[in-house]
């Protein structure tokens, strides 16, 4: 059965990340204050930007440290220099 409740939350949970933070929750107040909403489903909202935030900030990191890997690497690579035998030397 259609509840607009249910219709106006799932609209805001999956406008995170594509909606800035601010615009989904002047939204959702703005639902509170016309009673659509209730203030559990606000606490849900919030703790799905925070999620949303955090996971972010995972990825981020992790494709940081992989680029400083990357780099490591490269750097290494382009230091190394051959090893050369001392009988090579001598020839």
């Amino acid at each position: 059965m259609f509840t607009l409740r249910s219709f106006i939350k799932k609209g805001l949970l999956e406008a995170i990340g594509k909606m800035a933070d601010y615009q989904i929750i002047l939204n959702a107040a703005g639902w509170l204050e016309k009673n659509v909403l209730e203030e559990e489903d606000l606490a849900e909202i919030e703790q799905a930007i925070e999620d949303y935030h955090k996971k972010e900030e995972e990825e981020k990191g992790l494709q940081t440290s992989n680029n400083i890997e990357d780099s490591l690497e490269e750097e290494i690579e382009e230091t190394e220099e051959p090893i050369i035998n001392e009988e090579e030397e001598q020839e």
